[in-house]
């Protein structure tokens, strides 16, 4: 757990599981471009990749961005919210980058059967909730912890939405159809809650790559190469599911090679 504040806005970090992946299970197709990047796997190849939640405090507001894993991998997220001083009772709203398994973990208490986060409006992007709806089978994960929430606490998102004065949703897509991002501005500062759009420093200096993760490689890329050039440009402290713990850092550009600095 740990923070940082853009204006007046605090951004804390929760760290739900670190898990390891095949760079070449990761970027199946990327071929001998992989050797360049040595730097960033341990011996066996594999990358590291966290997995992480953000709480937006922004005034009373208390804005969860994404759930994690959640219990069935052994998942941190309400430990590191106790650490943080955070009650499950606190969170005002809930709202996801996107409706993969690892980000929607901890929304349902498995015991009971209710909301971990009981006052909490529940923020899902639209596009997301349409697609998996529509798949067969529907995945398991959004069934658990996504349509199993009370509908009176959904709100279906689309484009941009005001979630506090500070905090406006932007949608990413391309590593699902819904994906969204959170843009913070406060005091003349500036963050980006950036989900799964960079997963690690490897597509951070090489966007162009194809992730096994992403649900569309073309509308990724494009989405990926434009948030990168945004972020460079406007030097935001981003806040990153997947880059290392604790995933705050910026991105920064040099001889047309952009990279991932850590904050």
């Amino acid at each position: 757990m740990e923070r940082r504040r853009v204006g007046s806005v605090e951004i804390v970090a929760l760290i739900d599981i670190v898990q390891k992946y095949a760079a070449t299970a990761v970027y199946p197709n990327a071929g001998d471009a992989l050797n360049r990047f040595g730097g960033y796997l341990d011996a066996d190849g594999a990358v590291a990749l966290n997995f992480a939640a953000f709480v937006l405090i922004d005034g009373e507001e208390r804005v969860l961005v994404d759930t994690g894993w959640g219990p069935e991998y052994q998942g941190q997220l309400p430990d590191e919210l106790r650490l943080a001083g955070i009650w499950p009772d606190e969170i005002t709203q809930v709202t996801f980058t996107h409706l993969h398994g690892d980000h929607t973990g901890w929304n349902i208490d498995r015991a009971s059967g209710k909301p971990l986060f009981p006052n909490a409006r529940y923020l899902v992007p639209k596009k997301d909730w349409d697609y998996y709806s529509a798949r067969t089978p529907v995945p398991d994960s959004f069934t658990r912890d996504v349509v199993a929430l009370p509908a009176k606490q959904i709100t279906l998102i689309e484009g941009e939405m005001v979630l506090t004065p500070s905090l406006t949703t932007l949608e990413t897509p391309g590593h699902t159809p819904g994906h969204t991002s959170v843009v913070i501005s406060s005091d003349g500062e500036r963050g980006f809650v950036l989900g799964d759009v960079v997963l690690t420093h490897i597509d951070a200096e090489m966007p162009s790559l194809e992730s096994s993760f992403d649900w569309h490689h073309q509308i990724a890329r494009i989405t990926r190469q434009a948030i990168i050039a945004r972020l460079v440009a406007d030097q935001s402290l981003v806040a990153a599911s997947h880059l290392p713990v604790p995933g705050f850092g910026r991105f920064a550009s040099s001889n047309a090679q952009t990279r991932w600095v850590p904050d």
